[in-house]
């Protein structure tokens, strides 16, 4: 008779456990869509003809179509590069992991913060040309932040090192910079370019992500118990993200000044998530 060898700890007539399947993020598209155009709808009727249905940073100004014909050139390179057509590369991108986390994360933040901050989400040429994918503006200071989704990974602490020296070399460099950005001046939101802005970086595992995602198709008012905890995690990694570059004092004083103005920010943050904790940058 042959020998028949089974699963660590699993003994004869044991279910052998399977993998929870979980939904293809873009399955969630739709509804993530619809709560942008929303969330749009919200911000221009407020601050004026500010962001795109997709809650982007309209671009505007003198440079509009030079700009606008570099995202395309962009955009058309990338889909050559795949042998695609444009149209659909276009298509693909938007379903992408990366594009629908980064939907989703500004969701998040407009539902938990949208009281205190503007959460918008960069323009594609900041996108393109600097790296950019999110702003949060504190309406009372005007003091701003930019956000990096690098998201879906299971790399553990191995990951975590790549992103902090990722995010350690735009920092040292100066911070982020941000063609089509925008501020608080007495109590109006005014486009303005800027420049040595923190960076931070948002991650999620596919686990996260899905939760988050199940959590923000339920449409409630506020947060579920999954939006939270997602929401916890990433201001607690923003705070210690805050906290590590606050120690640096070969930044950028520019920089350095922006990181100390974003305090009272980070603060607003920390008291919105379950268990409220202090951190300070400085």
């Amino acid at each position: 008779m042959s020998h028949i060898e089974y699963l660590p700890g699993l003994e004869v007539g044991d279910k052998i456990p399977v993998e929870e399947k979980l939904p293809r993020p873009e399955t969630y598209l739709p509804v993530l869509k619809q709560a942008l155009s929303k969330q749009a709808g919200r911000l221009n009727g407020e601050y004026g003809e500010f962001v795109n249905v997709l809650g982007q940073i309209k671009i505007s100004g003198p440079e509009t179509d030079t700009d606008r014909q570099a995202v395309y050139m962009r955009e058309a390179e990338w889909a050559q590069a795949e042998e695609k057509t444009l149209g659909a590369w276009l298509a693909a991108r938007e379903k992408n992991p990366a594009n629908i986390t980064e939907i989703a994360l500004d969701l998040l933040f407009d539902k938990i913060l949208g009281d205190q901050f503007v959460v918008v989400r960069a323009s594609n040429y900041d996108d393109y040309e600097n790296g950019a994918d999110q702003l949060i503006i504190d309406k009372e200071t005007g003091a701003v932040v930019c956000g990096i989704d690098d998201v879906i990974d299971n790399l553990g602490a191995q990951s975590d090192k790549l992103k902090d020296k990722k995010i350690g070399r735009k920092m040292a460099a100066g911070g982020a910079q941000i063609k089509y950005g925008a501020t608080i001046q007495n109590g109006k939101l005014i486009r303005a370019s800027l420049s040595n802005l923190p960076i931070f970086y948002f991650s999620l595992d596919n686990k996260a992500l899905n939760s988050l995602l199940a959590g923000l198709s339920a449409g409630t008012a506020g947060p579920g118990p999954a939006e939270q905890a997602v929401f916890d995690q990433l201001i607690s990694s923003l705070a210690e993200q805050a906290h590590n570059f606050s120690q640096d004092r070969r930044l950028d004083g520019r920089l350095q000044a922006n990181l100390l103005k974003f305090q009272p920010s980070l603060d607003k943050m920390l008291a919105k998530t379950a268990t409220p904790a202090r951190k300070q940058v400085a």
